[in-house]
């Protein structure tokens, strides 16, 4: 199973960080509601399921011992009992993230921004081993 998780090392930008658990799941964090763009940092990061830590890349990893419904379990448990989500739309949203995983392939690295009240994501080249 591919899945979007933590990397390993920190995001070589600039202005990337990485503060979640490596090899920890990942989801599209909530934005605030600030209006001030990279104020927090929250309208370009990922956020780890375990830690709730930010981290600005993605990286696809094959799990090979979670099955997509594991996979989706987590996911949309971790949504509804944490975040108050409704199951359909928690369920929906871990369909989208192994979408997301699956597109980009293995070993991919991937950004996240919010373009237009939309997520965009974006495969970023690097040189992580």
């Amino acid at each position: 199973m591919l899945i979007l998780a933590a990397p390993h090392s920190d995001d070589p930008r600039d202005d990337g960080f990485n503060h979640a658990i490596p090899g920890e799941l990942l989801y599209r964090p909530f934005v605030c509601s600030s209006g001030q763009e990279h104020a927090c940092g929250c309208e370009r990061s990922w956020a780890g399921v375990g830690s709730s830590r930010a981290t600005t890349l993605a990286e696809v990893i094959d799990k090979p011992d979670m099955t997509p419904s594991e996979y989706l379990n987590t996911i949309s448990l971790f949504l509804a009992e944490t975040w108050d989500w409704e199951v359909k739309d928690a369920v929906d949203e871990a369909q989208t993230l192994a979408a997301i995983a699956e597109d980009f392939g293995a070993g991919a690295y991937v950004t996240i921004r919010i373009e237009d009240d939309s997520h965009v994501f974006e495969l970023m080249e690097t040189d992580h081993a």
